[in-house]
C-alpha cells in the first residue's frame, strides 16, 4: 500500500462529500490529526477503520488500499494486484524481524562467551568451559525455535565457533591449541544438535497447532 496515493484518495473523496476532517473523524470515532495524517501520507488509517471509512466514503477497501477507483472489469484484476502486494510488504517485513533476531542472537552469543572468559579465574577452567558450552546448547535451542529459514540457521554453529576460538587463547594462551579446536568441535556440533531439536519443537507445535484449528473448523 502506497500510504502517500491512498491519503490523496480519501482527502479527494472526503472533499467530493463535503466533509471536513473533523466531521469524518467524529464518524470513525478517531481524532482529526489521526485523519490529517493519513492524507498526507504519513501514516494508513488502521484494519479496524477501512470497512467503516469505505462505508463513509462509499468505496471499497480495495479502492482505499490501492488509492484509486476500480473499474468493474478491472475488480479481480486488483483484487489479485491488493493480495500480491500485501504478501511481499509481509515478506519483507518478515525478513527485516529474522535479519534482527539473528543479530541479536549473534551478540547474546558473543557478549556471554567474552563476559564469562574475562570474568573467570584460573580456578574456574572447567566451570567456565562448561558453562560456555551450556550457554551455546540454550542459545541454539531457542534460535531453532524461530522461523528463519534451516538454511540460514545452519550457519550460526559457525559463528558460534569462529566466535569461541579466540576466547580460549584469551583464557588459556597461545599453547592451547589443542584445547580450543577440542571445545571448539564440541560448540560446533552441540549448536546443530540444539538448533536441530528447536527447529522439530517448532515444526511439531506448528503441526499440532493446525491440527487443533482443522478440528475446530469442522465443527
Amino acid at each position: 500500500m502506497d500510504s502517500r496515493k491512498t491519503g490523496e484518495f480519501i482527502r479527494k473523496k472526503r472533499t467530493e462529500l463535503n466533509l471536513t476532517q473533523k466531521e469524518l473523524s467524529e464518524k470513525l470515532g478517531c481524532t482529526d490529526k489521526a485523519v490529517s495524517r493519513w492524507e498526507t501520507g504519513k501514516g494508513a488509517p488502521d484494519v479496524s477503520f477501512l470497512i467503516e471509512l469505505s462505508s463513509i466514503l462509499n468505496v471499497s477497501v480495495n479502492e482505499i488500499l490501492l488509492g484509486e477507483e476500480i473499474k468493474k472489469e478491472h475488480q479481480i484484476e486488483k483484487y489479485e494486484e491488493t493480495i500480491v502486494s500485501t504478501i511481499k510488504e509481509n515478506n519483507s517485513k518478515i525478513s527485516r524481524l529474522n535479519i534482527v533476531i539473528y543479530i541479536l542472537f549473534v551478540v547474546v552469543e558473543i557478549f556471554s562467551i567474552y563476559f564469562l572468559t574475562f570474568a573467570a579465574t584460573p580456578s574456574d577452567a572447567m566451570g567456565l568451559l562448561i558453562g560456555l558450552v551450556l550457554i551455546t546448547q540454550l542459545n541454539s535451542l531457542l534460535f531453532g525455535l524461530t522461523g528463519i529459514k534451516f538454511k540460514y540457521k545452519s550457519i550460526y554453529p559457525w559463528i558460534v565457533t569462529v566466535a569461541f576460538l579466540p576466547s580460549n587463547y584469551i583464557y588459556w594462551g597461545s599453547d592451547a591449541l589443542e584445547t580450543a579446536l577440542f571445545y571448539g568441535f564440541i560448540h560446533l556440533v552441540s549448536s546443530y544438535i540444539f538448533i536441530l531439536a528447536g527447529t522439530g519443537i517448532a515444526l511439531l507445535v506448528s503441526r499440532i497447532s493446525k491440527k487443533i484449528k482443522q478440528k475446530r473448523n469442522s465443527k
